[in-house]
């Protein structure tokens, strides 16, 4: 609400705080003398997080990802990563620039977060990540991203984020891209929309994401993967969501990149939680012209839905 952010510029422009005429120049999205006052007030704005301000995840620090991203004179997106591979001279580690960034006046409105690599990006996962923010997470926190642009999937490990739902209330958004997580008891009273996008989705989170307390949620998105790769998700895992009544708000839910595709198709048309939805994503599975058939053979069913995708799917 840039009234809101309006009148806290003026309180605090009135307390000489250099802040509140950040705000005032970056709501009204004046630039250039944003970043002038930014400049000559720097050690005010960033403290100890100046060093900090790009990602540790590129040979050429001058080059890499901001890790700050700035709106209305307080750090709105942060982007933590650091690959010890491509940055051997950062002798820190995330979890202390986390912790001061929580600490930071900068840091107190946070909105949206992403996590990439945590030192070892094929040993290390995110737990202390996770953990510290489970216990001091701002309350504005409404995005995470867990895996954000990940190149190997199947070696990239998130951790436990059981300890964190409580910690977020007001998150809206959530996306993990990883070889495995951990989600426990997921309580998540206004996220809209949540993706999977693993190699292999284990049975225990296939659980969790059917069972999951979200009754704002508008967009599910769930890739199950290959057994290959820890996938040991089936129907069994599935039906439980597709029964669900209480999901009111949901129109878009993807069941993605599955070997039991044809289940699926086979359990579609007596799914409770089909009625309420406006597009269906299957794609990107082993679905084989007997699931299709089967789809069409009770095409009434689904006659409501504005699209069905089956793209990438083995149907002749």
């Amino acid at each position: 609400d840039a009234s809101a952010w309006m009148v806290l510029a003026d309180w605090l422009q009135d307390q000489g705080d250099p802040r509140g005429e950040l705000i005032a120049l970056q709501t009204a999205n004046k630039t250039k003398p944003a970043k002038a006052l930014f400049d000559k007030h720097k050690a005010y704005f960033l403290g100890p997080l100046e060093e900090h301000q790009k990602c540790y995840d590129s040979y050429d620090l001058k080059s890499a990802t901001d890790a700050f991203t700035w709106r209305s004179g307080y750090i709105f997106k942060v982007r933590l990563s650091h690959n010890h591979y491509a940055n051997e001279e950062f002798k820190g580690s995330l979890k202390e620039v986390l912790q001061m960034l929580l600490d930071h006046p900068s840091g107190r409105f946070i909105t949206e977060m992403a996590f990439q690599d945590n030192n070892d990006p094929n040993d290390d996962d995110l737990q202390d990540l996770i953990d510290l923010l489970a216990k001091k997470a701002p309350k504005t926190i409404r995005k995470l991203e867990f895996g954000d642009e990940v190149d190997q999937i199947s070696w990239y490990n998130v951790g436990n984020l059981s300890k964190l739902w409580k910690a977020v209330p007001n998150l809206h958004t959530l996306q993990i891209e990883a070889g495995s997580f951990t989600l426990g008891k997921i309580e998540a009273p206004n996220l809209k929309k949540a993706v999977f996008i693993t190699g292999g989705l284990g049975s225990a989170e296939g659980k969790s994401i059917a069972t999951a307390q979200w009754p704002k949620i508008e967009h599910l998105e769930v890739y199950f993967g290959d057994e290959n790769y820890g996938g040991d998700c089936t129907i069994k895992q599935v039906q439980p969501l597709l029964d669900r009544t209480d999901l009111t708000k949901l129109q878009y839910l993807g069941l993605k990149n599955s070997e039991f595709a044809n289940d699926i198709a086979r359990a579609l048309p007596k799914a409770k939680i089909l009625k309420g939805l406006k597009k269906l994503d299957l794609s990107m599975g082993i679905m084989t012209d007997e699931g299709a058939e089967y789809l069409a053979a009770h095409k009434d069913a689904f006659k409501h839905l504005e699209e069905i995708d089956l793209s990438e799917n083995y149907i002749s």
